[in-house]
């Protein structure tokens, strides 16, 4: 049995036009084709607009720990997969507080896309976030300790290594650590 093909008709429904790929409404071009064959829309002769021009490339925000509109702090990482012109996507983590657990970096879909949203922390921001939820916030790991770093750690609200790694303050050397020890 052979599938014949309908004469083109109003389409019902909109859908993708197979000519100019845009988005055709309900009722504005034709729908060829059958159930066994497959239906296909498209506008009607001659009324395939102009092709959009390409959208300009989105502006990503640089690697690193952000603060974002609503407080929520925001990590920008890097993707491992390389795109087919050489760049990799960037997306935002969302620093997730877990009751009674270590808290962790967590993808939400649309975390870190809008720069506009999105303020670089600063080590106030990180020390505040780190002292409220009592772990560093660049690597999860509980402040506190019995070394002399650690005690540090514990009053500034994040760590030694984390701070080298991020540009934020904290006092170098075992002088200057018991003197921060002491003036607190």
């Amino acid at each position: 049995m052979t599938a014949t093909t309908a004469p083109a008709r109003t389409n019902s429904f909109g859908a993708r036009c197979v000519v100019c790929r845009q988005y055709v409404e309900a009722n504005a071009g034709l729908l060829t084709g059958s159930r066994a064959a497959g239906w296909k829309t498209s506008h009607r002769v001659g009324e395939c607009p102009a092709p959009k021009p390409a959208a300009a490339p989105a502006e990503q925000p640089a690697l690193g720990y952000y603060v974002r509109n609503d407080g929520a702090a925001i990590k920008v990482v890097e993707a491992k997969r390389v795109q087919p012109d050489g760049s990799r996507r960037r997306y935002g983590l969302v620093f997730t507080p877990h009751a009674g657990a270590r808290p962790s970096w967590d993808y939400v879909r649309g975390a870190g896309i809008s720069v506009a949203t999105l303020t670089p922390m600063t080590a106030q921001d990180a020390a505040a976030l780190g002292l409220s939820h009592g772990h560093c916030i660049a690597c999860c790991r509980p402040l506190g300790g019995e070394t002399l770093s650690a005690a540090v750690s514990a009053l500034i609200g994040y760590g030694e290594i984390c701070a080298g790694h991020n540009g934020w303050a904290y006092p170098k050397g075992v002088k200057a650590q018991r003197a921060f020890i002491a003036s607190r």
